[in-house]
């Protein structure tokens, strides 16, 4: 199954920081991950989970700049291997089933990662009920992320992008 990354969408250009309570506007917490307002985005809302110990963070968030879209962003402390700008083949594996796309390289300080558009909400919003999302980015490590809260927190999600239509 693929999900039609880079072809719906041109590549989302975000000013992301891996330490997104820098940069965005905190509307709240919940289930271990915190919610964020990206005034660059529409303004849209992301959902964001620092893991320390392995010094990651991962962005699931809105774009709603235009027609609704989604997106994931990962980033690490470690070298990721990725420039700016580079086009990286990945295979999401979501409890199991599989699907495809392109990310896109990011480099903050600090950090390297990458960002996947994502034309389906609905895929975005699936999330909420999975428990665990690999990604296999060609040539390089698999990333684990444990979607535990993620229900909760797409709730919380929700009603913050619907907070910014008023």
């Amino acid at each position: 199954m693929h999900l039609f990354v880079g072809t719906v969408l041109a590549a989302v250009i975000l000013a992301v920081p891996c330490e997104a309570d820098e940069m965005f506007q905190k509307y709240g917490s919940t289930a271990g991950w915190d919610i964020f307002v990206n005034p660059s985005m529409g303004p849209g809302c992301l959902i964001a989970k620092q893991n320390t110990a392995a010094g990651t963070q991962a962005e699931i968030g809105i774009d709603a700049s235009g027609e609704l879209r989604g997106y994931l962003a990962l980033y690490t402390k470690r070298p990721a291997n990725v420039t700016a700008g580079e086009k990286v083949p990945v295979v999401f594996d979501v409890d199991g089933q599989r699907f495809t796309g392109v990310a896109t390289g990011q480099e903050m300080a600090g950090f390297d990662g990458a960002v996947v558009p994502i034309n389906n909400l609905d895929f975005i919003y699936g999330l909420a009920k999975k428990h665990t999302l690999t990604i296999y980015p060609t040539g390089r490590d698999p990333i684990v992320l444990s979607l535990d809260g993620t229900d909760a927190a797409f709730k919380s999600l929700r009603e913050c992008q619907a907070a910014q239509k008023k």
